[in-house]
């Protein structure tokens, strides 16, 4: 399908504060307002294609309605530093790496839960440090490096149900206080929740098979890590020696905590 496109050169001079996309456009070209530091509110009624960079550094932009959009690329709205929020609609389908990378303010990220993106790319909300309310659609698949990287004020978030894979330092220094995972997830990354401090405790589903190393490590006040299961791949040093992992007698899981010098307690009757 071809989109009807509003480029760079055809807008840059006339970026207003709070600026209306015309409805018979579909596409923003790359770099549309890049390091515009005026415009404060954009509305995009008809366009379903954010282009790359499209308002990356636009540091005084506060509010985007994005209420038809299908695809936003790579670093749209990266460094947008006085975005509050952002509300992606069930449209949704594709999102390329950084898109909010930097957004600092950003409070709520908040995806229609019946939409169909269905990967979270590599650094979506890296260093979106005020970040602390966040949905995700039902269908979501994977959660990509460093999606929410450094994220300080995210402690909570539901999974999707359909979630199956974690990848590495997907929620580095994260606000977690406990974490419980869905049950068709299958992969936790390495460095996965590297340097959760808050984080307390984590079990772990029998779905899941492969655990990178590093997985829980920094994290200086998890007390329990609940493993019943044995997975098929447990990298090294999968959490800190003053943490304990809960499993079952005998196990695999038994054997990896005495090799590294984690204590073990065992699950009631197991």
């Amino acid at each position: 399908m071809e989109y009807c496109v509003l480029e760079r050169k055809n807008v840059i001079r006339a970026a207003e504060e709070d600026m209306q996309i015309p409805a018979c456009y579909q596409m923003l070209g790359v770099c549309f307002l890049k390091n515009n530091i005026k415009v404060k509110n954009i509305k995009l009624p008809a366009v379903r294609v954010v282009g790359t960079e499209a308002f990356f550094n636009c540091t005084a932009l506060r509010h985007a309605a994005l209420p038809r959009v299908y695809v936003i690329k790579k670093g749209a709205f990266g460094n947008c530093s006085n975005l509050r929020e952002i509300l992606l609609p069930k449209t949704v389908r594709e999102l390329g790496k950084g898109v909010f990378d930097g957004c600092r303010r950003m409070e709520k990220a908040l995806f229609d839960p019946m939409g169909n993106c269905r990967i979270l790319p590599d650094m979506t909300f890296a260093n979106c440090r005020a970040l602390s309310n966040v949905t995700l659609p039902e269908v979501m698949w994977t959660i990509g490096n460093q999606a929410f990287y450094k994220c300080e004020s995210l402690e909570d978030i539901k999974f999707p149900e359909k979630l199956h894979r974690i990848e590495n330092q997907a929620f580095y220094q994260c606000g977690f206080k406990s974490l419980h995972f869905p049950e068709h997830l299958e992969m936790i990354g390495e460095s996965a929740f590297l340097k959760c401090k808050k984080l307390e405790y984590v079990f772990i589903p029998p779905s899941v098979q492969k655990i990178g190393k590093w997985a829980f490590h920094g994290c200086n006040n998890l007390k329990v890590l609940e493993i019943l299961h044995d997975p098929q791949d447990v990298g090294e040093w999968l959490t800190n020696k003053n943490c304990v992992i809960r499993c079952r007698r005998g196990s695999k899981m038994e054997t990896y905590a005495a090799q590294y010098g984690i204590q073990v307690e065992y699950a009631d009757g197991i």
